[in-house]
């Protein structure tokens, strides 16, 4: 076929065969009271007649519905109605097919019409992709058709202030720029009846239209000007006036670059860069910004002479995370600009010269370059070290290593490293190399029984230094949580058995998953007979507090199920419990007896956590067991890894707390099948009071993955934010003065960094130390909760008490994605700034810490106290209908 259509091509001239080929083209939509339009445009259909042979169809997964349409000439109009907007969450695609063909559609680029539209209060964009993509963009806004009537705008430097009628007052508004898919709001500064901005450091490049944003109501600005220009210290701001639309063209201030060039100082610390320019601007900034992390540093220019200066770098600040940089020039002046150096001749410049370094052990390359927007870049280059495990046979594996001799005195190593304590061995390898793991003491490095150890290839230096260290990826990965590519056991002096499997993570990369069965445990022999009245529950190795233990109460206070509850005996909660016979220490033999025969495993998180072995088919029969995911939180915010594709062996029974959470997420988003997810309700929310009077405020935000190092950690926004807060004098003097004391309960991950030394400005914040408490005690003892996106926020709904929300970096903790909108699952007030933050504070200690009672039937189908009832008529009733 490929030979014909080659030979066609030879024989029938280009301007023929673009004659011939059907193109189907977006040309623009268009907006009516009742429908909006999608108007495309058909080329070389000539007088094929399409009136019955064209199918328009929407689908989103759970809705479809055909599409009417019509015809005229060269031209396609796809109708969506209202009932279609109504009906429909999230993206949907539409495809066209004529004769049963689908057919590829194409954007005219070169159109000015603008693809997103507005229609009942919500904002939409149509994408193409082959097919259209109809996208519900920022869908916890709500948006007004009517405008907002202003009067006059007046700008100084970093100032813009915005007057509405004198009688109407805009003290709860702030300013609002929408770029075709993003909002960037802009705080008010001002009282009354103007709108005060002189922040403008979240506003990026773009044509954005100026709203009046309350909460998550937009309103578009109506001003009858001709032209206004703000210059800001990053941007110039022009704001017009287009058919009744206030509209801004943001641009940077940027400076064409002459010359640049970079050199090693004489001690080889620094980079010396020097820059000209022909413009009569004195710099007095060199800045080097990250261009992943967005992280600067600002470093003194020294002019050399008119329009030409240099600046040292240190070679650290440069190599920084063997990331691209991005340069700006910051002016010499009362009011500063920073400047966006450009370079849109670079090759002919000569910007492309590289510049090699010798910088700890490694070779490494530097050097400018044109960015796509015409920036000055810099580009940092580490020596690629090319490694990967070929093959798996048995308990050993085959790979190589490429790249060593981009090196300097160093030697290439395979590291096992303990993930907990970090304890390791290493081996010395060649470019391929062969590793039997059975020759390696791998168990002597355990932390605990159960544990993993990740796999490593590195570069070490004559000292033993760690030079380079990376994750080695299997090529013929097969992730699954519960699955194995080799395994191997041992016995240890004291009669131990150590199990050891070769396993992968969601990344491909290699690792080791470990554990021992005691010398005094003994193993049936046959663990293929599950007791199906023998119940094994859990949560995280290390509590005794979430659905696991509330649901583990329920069984043993209202059912004749044998259950028996799991715990490591080095957790605080533990000793809480531990009188309790059929509590069991995380490895014990009566725990290892117990998961040999118990037929029903309920986790609020894999099932890692709840067994001694591996939950892998071949282990004792697991895969005979019936498997239930208990929960830890309402679903619906964040991604979550419970995909069922992960599992080799998935749940049979998925817990969730609403119709929404099944349809939209377990089932749309994480593949699970209607009859394998029961609406109950979560265990835990079983004892939570209703409107309890409580007075005090508990501050509990939850964890940033992002966040690695202690080092990230002390420099992180997360940090820096909720340490300012904790500081704040204006809060501290409204606990005080009110007598209201807020408690702060960091995330487990975050509570080495927070203490009470840190927290010593007032006698009204407290630290909670993990373990004095659990989470439902402090849920229930405290009158309104301070979080950012933890799921506890539902606990504290379900109780009918106020929640506010801190969203510092919303975009930044969603950049993988939300399952469900924003407005859907945060019941509450939100704040974007510390300012707003202690507002709302002192706003609810003046209300008495009042809700406004809203609708949660969203989010809870049941709001009483029998989720736990639920769950076990669920697992029961299923369990019954697979034995039948």
């Amino acid at each position: 076929m490929n030979s014909i259509i080659n030979t066609l091509k030879t024989i029938i001239p280009r301007s023929m065969r673009e004659r011939l080929i059907r193109k189907v083209t977006l040309q623009d939509i268009t907006v009516h009271k009742n429908y909006a339009e999608i108007n495309l445009t058909l080329k070389n259909f000539y007088n094929f007649n399409l009136n019955d042979k064209i199918t328009i169809t929407l689908s989103n997964g759970e809705y479809a519905e055909t599409l009417a349409y019509t015809v005229d000439k060269n031209k396609l109009s796809i109708q969506l109605t209202d009932s279609v907007f109504k009906n429909t969450t999230g993206n949907s695609s539409i495809k066209v097919s004529v004769d049963g063909k689908n057919m590829i559609i194409d954007s005219n680029a070169g159109i000015d019409s603008q693809t997103s539209f507005f229609k009942g209060g919500r904002y939409y964009n149509i994408l193409v992709n082959g097919t259209l993509i109809l996208e519900h963009l920022l869908a916890e806004y709500t948006f007004n058709t009517s405008y907002i009537h202003a009067e006059s705008m007046e700008v100084s430097y970093e100032n813009l202030s915005v007057l509405f009628g004198s009688s109407r007052s805009m003290d709860d508004y702030n300013l609002a720029l929408l770029y075709p898919n993003k909002i960037v709001e802009l705080t008010n500064e001002g009282n009354g009846s103007a709108v005060t901005v002189s922040d403008f450091s979240t506003v990026t490049m773009g044509r954005a239209t100026l709203y009046a944003v309350k909460g998550y109501e937009m309103t578009p600005v109506k001003l009858d000007i001709r032209e206004v220009n703000l210059t800001t210290q990053d941007h110039n701001l022009q704001f017009l006036n287009e058919d009744n639309e206030l509209y801004a063209f943001i641009e940077n201030h940027e400076i064409e670059m002459l010359s640049a060039d970079a050199e090693m100082t004489e001690n080889e610390d620094a980079v010396c860069i020097k820059m000209s320019y022909d413009e009569q601007l004195e710099i007095n900034y060199f800045v080097v910004a990250d261009t992943i992390s967005g992280e600067e540093e600002a470093f003194r220019a020294e002019m050399l002479s008119a329009g030409e200066f240099k600046a040292e770098i240190p070679v650290g600040t440069l190599v920084n995370n063997f990331t691209r940089k991005k340069f700006k020039l910051i002016t010499e002046s009362d009011e500063p600009i920073t400047l966006q150096p450009n370079v849109n001749y670079a090759e002919v410049l000569g910007f492309g010269k590289r510049l090699v370094i010798s910088y700890k052990n490694q070779n490494i390359k530097l050097w400018f370059y044109k960015r796509k927007d015409t920036a000055l870049g810099f580009k940092v280059t580490q020596p690629r070290i090319k490694r990967q495990v070929t093959w798996i046979e048995g308990f050993g594996f085959d790979g190589f290593i490429k790249g060593r001799e981009n090196f300097t005195d160093c030697d290439s190593f395979m590291i096992f490293e303990d993930r907990y304590s970090k304890e390791y061995i290493k081996i010395r390898i060649d470019e391929e190399f062969n590793i039997d793991l059975a020759a390696l003491d791998l168990k002597s490095i355990k932390s605990k029984d159960k544990t993993i150890l990740d796999v490593f290839v590195a570069m070490l230096d004559s000292n033993d230094e760690i030079i380079r260290k990376e994750k080695i990826k299997y090529k013929f990965s097969d992730y699954k949580k519960d699955n194995y590519y080799g395994s191997h056991s041992e016995h240890d002096a004291d009669g131990n058995v150590h199990y050891h499997l070769i396993t992968t993570t969601p990344f491909d990369n290699l690792k080791i998953e470990t554990f021992s069965i005691p010398e005094e445990v003994t193993i049936p022999d046959k663990t293929s007979s599950k007791d199906f009245n023998t119940w094994l529950v859990g949560e995280r190795y290390d509590t005794a507090q979430d659905n696991g233990y509330a649901f583990y109460k329920y069984l043993r206070e209202n059912t004749d199920v044998n259950a028996y509850y799991t715990i490591e005996a080095a957790a605080p909660d533990y000793e809480k419990i531990k009188s309790d016979p059929h509590v069991l220490a995380f490895g014990s033999p009566e725990h290892f007896e117990i998961s040999f025969k118990a037929g029903v495993l309920l986790g609020t998180h894999d099932l890692e956590n709840l067994l001694p072995y591996k939950p892998a088919r071949g282990f004792f029969n697991y895969e005979d067991t019936f498997k239930v995911f208990l929960q830890h939180g309402v679903l619906g915010r964040k991604r979550v890894e419970y995909h069922k594709k992960y599992y080799d062996i998935p749940f049979d029974l998925f817990i969730v707390s609403s119709e929404p959470e099944k349809y939209d997420v377990v089932m749309k988003k994480l593949g699970y099948d209607e009859e394998d997810v029961s609406i109950t309700g979560l265990a835990r929310f079983d004892s939570l009071p209703r409107g309890n009077k409580t007075k005090d405020i508990l501050l509990m935000p939850t964890w940033r993955d992002w966040i690695n190092t202690d080092e990230a950690f002390l420099n992180s926004q997360y940090f820096h934010n909720y340490n300012g807060l904790i500081h704040n004098e204006r809060l501290i003097k409204i606990l005080e003065d009110n007598d209201v004391q807020l408690n702060f309960y960091p995330h487990y991950r975050a509570q080495m960094y927070f203490n009470d030394e840190i927290l010593n400005p007032s006698s009204n914040i407290n630290f909670i130390q993990l373990g004095t408490k659990t989470v439902q005690e402090l849920l229930i003892d405290h009158a309104l909760l301070i979080t950012d996106y933890s799921s506890v926020s539902f606990d504290f709904t379900l109780m009918d008490k106020p929640v506010i929300y801190y969203h510092f970096d919303v975009g930044k903790f969603f950049r993988q994605g939300k399952l469900r909108p924003l407005f859907q699952t945060f019941i509450g007030k939100i704040a974007r700034t510390e300012d707003e933050l202690v507002d709302l504070i002192e706003q609810q200690i003046k209300l008495n810490f009042q809700t406004e009672h809203p609708d949660i039937s969203g989010i809870f189908k049941y709001q009483d106290h029998h989720n736990s009832e639920r769950i076990y008529t669920s697992v029961k009733d299923k369990i019954n209908s697979i034995e039948k």
